[in-house]
């Protein structure tokens, strides 16, 4: 039932990020801005919901995540509906800005949450649907925003998207519990689960413990390089559509859910592989993630350079979108299974600020190179290829990550045997 609340929460949290997307020609005309300009506001966006995530992640570490969660959405909904009343670049700019805020401090508490779920082998799946509600999230905003927005204007899609979460947020007060931390752990996870508190708490100089572990250290290098495309080119994607392949916007949308589709079930199916996978092999989860990033690729580029019938576009989309998201699921469930309970919100802030760092950076960039090459397409391509580093170092990661969960495991062990001696003595 958790679960379930926590995929719509996100959902509804994710419709916003795609809502400016299908109306980008609209918002420039309005406002006499370029590519470049449009993706400043995206650019924007993504970056400040990653630095407060940084400061959501340390304080979901030491407090209550359920009520830092509901807290974070009602904050970051209030200027994603002020966005409808924009006057000028200047004030969609802002908005913009601000309604990161909401989506960036969600994601590292809802992680963090998430492995005080579930066990070791069934987060894969967790992960995947919390994963995949994101992805239906941004499905559903484009597709509210695809629509509508021709017909009633841009402004519209950020009042639908917006008010119903303000309300599912209120919800949260009622249905949501806060999970006890550590409850899953090896060792530990016994004791918490009969009442004992788990006993630890971060500090601020733990951020240097973080980074020395390679498996963290590694995944955050390739969230940065991997998701420059994914930045870049499903933030372009209905706009390249409509300038270069001559579809209308509302066509374009289709298209761009199918792609979406691919993009869900993906992510779904990564999650169901990862975890079986790791039963056999934790050094085979990153491997498999390394090869079908990399098949990605050479996917991605063929569907962008696709010229033939609608058909066959949507299948070769579709295929595309759903290799290159096989690794997302496994990224986080990874992350999960080497960090100890007290420092997830904060290692999933830092991967936050990474990821967002990315894919912030490559919604400017590919209206940089758009405007550069005169090509969206061409942009969309030199983006896709920022994936092939992301494989280099997932396929680099196969010689840590065994190791790092044991050194997890050993470590909840020691905590327990602690513990309870502890405990004896009074």
């Amino acid at each position: 039932m958790a679960l379930l609340f926590l995929f719509l929460l996100m959902v509804l949290l994710n419709a916003d990020q795609m809502a400016l997307s299908p109306n980008i020609a609209l918002v420039e005309k309005e406002f006499g801005i370029t590519d470049a300009q449009i993706g400043l506001v995206a650019s924007s966006f993504t970056i400040v919901g990653a630095l407060v995530s940084l400061l959501w992640g340390y304080l979901s570490d030491r407090h209550n995540r359920k009520m830092l969660l509901i807290f974070s959405i009602l904050v970051g909904e209030i200027p994603c509906l002020l966005t409808a009343f924009s006057r000028s670049f200047g004030e969609l700019f802002l908005w913009r800005t601000l309604t990161g805020i909401g989506v960036g401090a969600s994601f590292p508490i809802v992680y963090s949450m998430l492995g005080d779920m579930f066990d070791q082998v069934k987060r894969a799946k967790a992960v995947a649907w919390i994963a995949s509600s994101m992805s239906v999230g941004s499905v559903l905003g484009l597709a509210i925003a695809g629509f509508l927005g021709p017909r009633f204007g841009w402004r519209v899609p950020f009042i639908v998207v917006s008010v119903p979460n303000v309300a599912l947020a209120l919800v949260a007060l009622f249905v949501l519990k806060e999970p006890a931390r550590g409850a899953y752990e090896k060792g530990i996870g016994e004791l918490v689960q009969v009442g004992y508190a788990y006993p630890k708490l971060p500090k601020p100089e733990d951020y240097l413990k973080l980074v020395s572990v390679k498996t963290n250290l590694l995944l955050f290098l390739q969230g940065i390089a991997g998701t420059v495309p994914w930045g870049a080119i499903p933030y372009f994607l209905v706009e390249f559509f409509r300038r270069e392949r001559g579809l209308s916007v509302e066509m374009g949308t289709v298209v761009f859910l199918v792609f979406g589709l691919g993009n869900v079930f993906g992510i779904v199916v990564g999650g169901l592989c990862g975890s079986a996978l790791y039963k056999k092999s934790k050094a085979a989860v990153p491997i498999f993630c390394s090869l079908t990033t990399a098949f990605g690729v050479y996917l991605t580029v063929l569907t962008l350079d696709y010229r033939g019938g609608l058909l066959i576009l949507c299948l070769l989309g579709f295929l595309a979108s759903f290799v290159a998201s096989l690794t997302g699921p496994n990224v986080k469930f990874m992350l999960l299974n080497v960090n100890e309970p007290q420092d997830r919100g904060r290692i999933f802030s830092i991967f936050n600020l990474t990821d967002s760092l990315g894919t912030g950076i490559g919604k400017f960039a590919g209206g940089m190179m758009s405007v550069a090459f005169g090509s969206l397409a061409m942009a969309l391509k030199l983006s896709a290829y920022f994936w092939l580093i992301c494989a280099a170092l997932l396929f680099a990661l196969a010689f840590f990550f065994s190791r790092d969960v044991e050194n997890l495991e050993a470590n909840m062990e020691r905590l327990a045997v602690a513990s309870g001696k502890v405990g004896e003595s009074q």
